[in-house]
Formats: C-alpha cells, structure tokens, sequence
C-alpha cells in the first residue's frame, strides 16, 4: 500500500472513532427520547459524575499527588497489586460518585431510560475527552505533518474505537445496577456490586498481559464480555418490573 493510500486509510480509522465518540452517546439519547421523552437531564448529570470522578479528582490524584509518595512508587514496581490498585480506585472514584448524583441530583427518576441516559452520558463524555477529541486534533494535524502516525497502524487505530463501545457499554450496564439498587432501597450493596465489576474490569487489563501474555485482541474479547454481560444484567433488573422500564 501506498503512503498516500496509507495516510488515507489512518485519516478514515481516525473518524472512524470520532463517529464512534460522539455519534453512540447522541444517538442513544435521541432514541431513548423518543420511546421515553424527556431525558437531557440524567444525561447531563451522568457527564457531570465521570468529570468529577475522574478528570477532577482521580487522574490529578494519580498523576500528580501520588508519584511523590515512596508507597506508590513501590506499589508500581508489583504489577499485579498495581493493576488492583487502579482497577479499584477507577470502580470506588466512578460508582459513588454515580451513586452521590443519582441520589442527590436525579432524585425521583428511576426509570430504565434515566438508567440508560445516565449510561451514555458517562460513557460518552469519557469517549468524547479520550478519543473523540484527540482523533479530530490527529485527522488534522497528520497530514500536515504536526503529528505522526507512521507506526501505527489502521487497526491499531481502530482498536480505541472498540475500547470505547466497551466502554460505554460498562457504564451502562453499571448505572443500571446502581439506579436499580436505589429503587429498590438497597444502594450501597449494588454499588458496591458495581465498585467491584468495574474494578475487574479495569484491574485485568494490567494483570492478564503480564500473568498470561494476553495481547490486544484477547485482552478487547475480554473487556468485550465482561461488558455484554454487565449490561445485560443491568437490563434484566429492570426488565423484572416493568413499572421501571423506559416509557412507563
């Protein structure tokens, strides 16, 4: 293949995944709106707990204030207490704050679509910071040459995209376990369920290359599953009443 058909390849993958970012959330929202009606707001509110939990408090506190201390550092150095460590710090930052703005700003609407809205809002602005945004600023600065994507390559780039449908899917699946344990006046014990779904998830992709070898393709199968199956249990809470599905 050809530099040029090359260049043309990567500059497709790239929007690709910025359809991928920005299309899934908005897309969900407008079709959940129109079986559900009025569901901006738990979408809104579901961006709003991944910037608090994340770019507001986690990533600083891993990136900044934590590399200083002697017990971190070490702690990197034992690959599989670390990959612990980050999967449970993503699982308790993300799934209480799901927790904290599902009680105290959604209050009262514990439908599956506010579940499903919530889902996508998360997910989404995560998709939209992570890969949407630096995919445009890739599709734009590689040809000019401000950037350079030589050694990666098509699939490679496409890989981020696939990360980010699991992705999404996860904070789905895990904002219905955690809208439904709050309807039914057990939060704490379904979040907590979701703290440690979420921890599996996150913590495996570090141990399972280094435990076993797992390369890319096995290591997305396995985010792959774990998300179907988070989901669909997420679904099947609801699908039991059906007084809390989306619609009604």
């Amino acid at each position: 293949m050809s530099g040029e058909n090359n260049i043309l390849l990567q500059e497709l993958c790239l929007l690709i995944n910025v359809i991928i970012s920005f299309g899934i959330p908005i897309a969900g929202v407008f079709i959940i709106r129109k079986k559900a009606g009025r569901i901006a707001k738990p979408f809104i509110i579901g961006m709003a707990a991944f910037l608090i939990s994340q770019p507001l408090t986690r990533i600083p506190l891993l990136s900044i204030i934590l590399p200083s201390q002697e017990w971190y550092i070490i702690l990197q150095c034992h690959t599989y207490l670390y990959g612990i460590f980050l999967g449970l710090t993503a699982g308790i930052f993300e799934e209480f704050a799901r927790l904290i703005f599902m009680k105290l700003v959604l209050k009262g609407r514990t439908r599956m679509a506010d579940g499903l809205s919530f889902g996508l809002g998360h997910g989404g602005i995560e998709a939209m910071l992570f890969l949407g945004i630096n995919s445009i600023a890739a599709m734009i600065m590689y040809p000019t040459g401000l950037a350079d994507l030589s050694g990666t390559g098509s699939l490679m780039i496409l890989v981020g995209g696939l990360e980010r449908i699991f992705a999404i899917t996860f904070h789905v699946g895990a904002s219905l376990i955690i809208l439904y344990g709050i309807r039914e006046q057990k939060a704490v014990r379904y979040t907590l369920l979701a703290v440690f779904l979420h921890g599996l998830l996150d913590s495996m992709i570090v141990i399972l290359p280094a435990a076993i070898g797992l390369g890319t393709v096995g290591l997305e199968i396995y985010a792959m599953i774990l998300s179907a199956l988070v989901i669909a249990f997420g679904i099947r809470l609801f699908m039991k009443k059906p007084e809390l599905q989306a619609g009604t």
